[in-house]
Formats: structure tokens, C-alpha cells, sequence
């Protein structure tokens, strides 16, 4: 592939990766409002995008036609990159706390002055760094190389030095490590630009718009990463709301009081946002199990490893034991409700094999409500003397713990503080 050619692939490379940037960043924007150092971390990609995007060909020629600031060979675009540094480092500084807005910024206008005035006057024309009347020694190029440098070296050492201690949120380590690349990308373009001022070899030069197109994909990457994840979180809530629905459904209309909210259309609930769409599963989870909870006292231990010799009979994989297990005595438990059967205090606990955090505990609740559909569930049957509690003969032990979720007041108050 000779130069031409690598500079076209570039070019291509480059013009969407800009766009793709753009779109990104406006995505982003919703979620930065709320969070000023969001905001500091926007704004210093959008400088990286500004300097992308001048120096995307079809930009630069209308930039040229159109602005006399910038026919003096560039000026507009040069001048941008500055003010593109002085936001990636004015970020750096917020990030450690040692924020100096007046001197970053104060420095980022006497730079531009300072290139405006040799551009003018000691070295014409200077801002053309593909002229071969350039000296290697050229004072404009050496200060504006420098200042993208001390723009962008700092950040990529913080972003790098914030994923290292990032090690629990893996989403939050790849986002910082991804910024951290597109950063250190510019570096090397920047790099790139000394070696060629120095050396002038022209496939370095061919190299300028794939190295550009480069920091722009990983500018796209780390940028919408939060956004991709958030959007597989909600499929994956929205996914596990409308399966547990038909059970939540049951459960609640046999314990109607276990239900803070009337039954709305599944449409509602999917189509909200990802937090709400997320706390409307939680609720579903912490009703489901408070559902069980006023349930089980309709069926006894007997009823429990009767179902348990029925799945086993079955020859189901050890994995959907429990989930069937549990679907059986449900059923039970159900029909004794509608027989009218008494209660009663009992100490079957409601067990969850996988654990005990939310995931877990609508991985179990899918489990149990994909088993209620299948054969040996669908099966089961007791005698009609099993399904009547018999009067309890003494005090009952108290019930085991059956649950690590939390109960409707506390759903409640947490609904409370995220709307806070």
C-alpha cells in the first residue's frame, strides 16, 4: 500500500470517526449535567472532537474560504488545538483538585498570541507544517507541540493512574483505559508531527489523518461505553420485568396486600427509564418473595419434600431442583387458598441456592417461573388431606430468615431518595 493509499484509508477513517464522536458526545450530554466533573471530562473530548473535525479536509477548505483568521496557512485550526489542550489540562487539575482556571486559560491566550504574532512576523506562513520552508527549529511549532503535550500527557498518567485503582468496577476501569488510549493517541500524533518537522519523510505525513482517525474511535468507545452498558442493563431488567410478570401477577392477586401499586400495562414499565425500569423490578422482586413469605404457611414440610421426590422422580439436571421444587409447593399453596384452607405459622424458609444479592435472586425467580410451564411441575399433585394444615398442637418455632431483601417499607424509602 504505497502513501496515497494510506492517506485516503486514513482520511475515510478519520471523517467518520469525527461523526461518530459528535453523536456520542451529544448522547453523553444528558447524563454530564449532573455531575460537574462529567462535565470538565466532556468538555475536554469535545476540545480532542473541535480538533478532529478542523482538520477533517472538506472543514479546513470551508474554514479557509470563509474566515480570513484562518487563510494564514491554518491559523483557526492551530489556535483550536490550544484551546483543545487547555481543557484536557484544566480537567486534569479539577480531577486532583488543584484547579487553576485563570492561569490555564491565561496561559492558553498569551500561547495563542505568541503563535499569531510568529505566524505573522518572524516566521511566515509557519502554521503550513508540510512546507519544506519550515525549519525543523521553527519556534511556532515547537510551543504549540508543546503545549498539546503538557495538554495531554498529564491526562493520559491520571486516567491510567484511576483505572489502576478501579478494580472492583470493571466497566469504569475499561471506560478510563479507553480515554486513556484516544489520549495517548493524540500524544503520538503530536509526536508524530515533531518527527516529521524534523526528518520529513513522507510516509510519516501519511500517517497524520489514520493516527487522527485512530484517537477519534477510542474517543467513541470510551465515551459511550457508560451508555452501552446502561442500555444492557435496561434490556436485561426490562427482559427479566416482562418474565417475572405472569408469576408476579399470580402471586400478588392471591396476596393482594403485598402489592404497593395496582397492576399497569407491561408497555409502561418497559418503556420508562433505566432506573425506573430497574427499581419497578426490584419492587416486583421484594413483592414476589413477600408473596411467598404470607404463602408458605399454607403448605407444610411433608408438602415441600413431596415435591421434592416428585421433581427428583423426574430425573431433572441439579440445577432446576430448587426452581421446580418451589413452583410445585406454590401450586399446592395456591390451591389451598382457593379451597379456603387455614394457615398457619411455618417454618419453611425460602431458600435462594444462588445467593442473596438482586441478580441472584430474579435468576431464581426466572428459574421458578419458566419451571411452573413444564411437565413434572405441571404434574404434581397431593392428595386433598395434604393440602389441609392441621391445627397447631404447640407453639411453632420462629420462621428462619428467608430472605436478604428488603421489605415494602424499605422499597418504599428507597423509592424515596432516588426521586430525592
Amino acid at each position: 500500500m504505497d502513501n496515497a493509499a494510506v492517506y485516503e484509508l486514513g482520511s475515510r477513517v478519520e471523517l467518520i470517526g469525527a461523526l461518530c464522536l459528535w453523536v456520542a458526545i451529544f448522547l453523553r450530554i444528558p447524563a454530564a449535567r449532573h455531575s460537574q466533573q462529567q462535565k470538565r471530562l466532556l468538555m475536554s473530548v469535545v476540545g480532542i472532537a473541535g480538533s478532529i473535525t478542523v482538520y477533517l479536509d472538506p472543514v479546513t477548505a470551508a474554514i479557509n474560504r470563509n474566515l480570513v483568521f484562518a487563510q494564514s496557512c491554518g491559523m483557526f485550526m492551530n489556535a483550536w488545538g490550544v484551546l483543545s489542550s487547555a481543557l484536557i489540562l484544566d480537567f486534569t487539575l479539577a480531577a486532583v483538585s488543584r484547579r487553576r482556571p485563570w492561569l490555564v486559560y491565561g496561559l492558553m491566550a498569551a500561547t495563542v498570541a505568541v503563535l499569531v504574532a510568529l505566524n505573522e512576523t518572524v516566521s511566515p506562513d509557519s502554521g503550513c507544517v508540510t512546507a519544506q520552508y519550515v525549519p525543523w527549529y521553527s519556534p511556532f511549532w515547537w510551543i504549540l507541540i508543546a503545549s498539546h503535550l503538557i495538554g495531554t500527557i498529564p491526562c493520559v498518567v491520571l486516567c491510567v493512574r484511576y483505572a489502576r485503582q478501579t478494580k472492583e468496577d470493571r466497566s469504569l476501569r475499561a471506560g478510563l483505559l479507553l480515554l486513556a488510549g484516544g489520549f495517548t493517541s493524540s500524544t503520538v500524533f503530536w509526536t508524530i508531527v515533531l518527527g516529521y518537522l524534523l526528518a520529513r519523510p513522507s510516509w510519516l505525513g501519511a500517517l497524520f489523518p489514520l493516527n487522527i482517525g485512530i484517537t477519534a474511535w477510542l474517543m467513541v468507545a470510551g465515551v459511550l461505553l457508560p451508555l452501552v452498558l446502561t442500555a444492557r442493563r435496561w434490556a436485561g431488567d426490562a427482559f427479566a420485568l416482562r418474565r417475572l410478570r405472569p408469576l408476579w401477577l399470580e402471586l400478588t392477586a392471591a396476596v393482594p396486600h403485598v402489592a404497593l401499586d395496582a397492576p399497569r400495562p407491561i408497555l409502561r414499565d418497559l418503556m420508562a427509564t433505566p432506573r425506573s425500569v430497574h427499581l419497578r423490578l426490584y419492587r416486583q422482586v421484594v413483592e414476589i418473595r413477600d408473596a411467598m413469605l404470607a404463602l408458605r404457611d399454607l403448605v407444610t414440610p411433608e408438602t415441600v419434600e413431596q415435591a421434592r421426590r416428585h421433581v427428583h422422580a423426574h430425573g431433572l439436571p441439579e440445577a432446576e431442583v430448587e426452581p421446580a421444587v418451589v413452583a410445585c409447593w406454590l401450586r399446592a399453596a395456591l390451591r389451598a387458598q382457593a379451597d379456603h384452607a387455614p394457615a398457619r405459622a411455618s417454618s419453611l424458609a425460602l431458600v435462594n441456592p444462588g445467593g442473596h444479592g438482586l441478580q441472584s435472586e430474579v435468576a431464581f425467580l426466572k428459574d421458578v417461573a419458566r419451571a411452573r410451564g413444564t411437565a413434572p411441575v405441571r404434574a404434581f399433585r397431593l392428595p386433598q388431606a395434604a393440602t389441609e394444615a392441621p391445627a397447631p398442637s404447640a407453639p411453632s418455632a420462629p420462621s428462619a430468615p428467608s430472605t436478604s431483601l428488603p421489605t415494602e417499607r424499605t422499597i418504599t424509602e428507597t423509592e424515596a431518595s432516588e426521586k430525592s
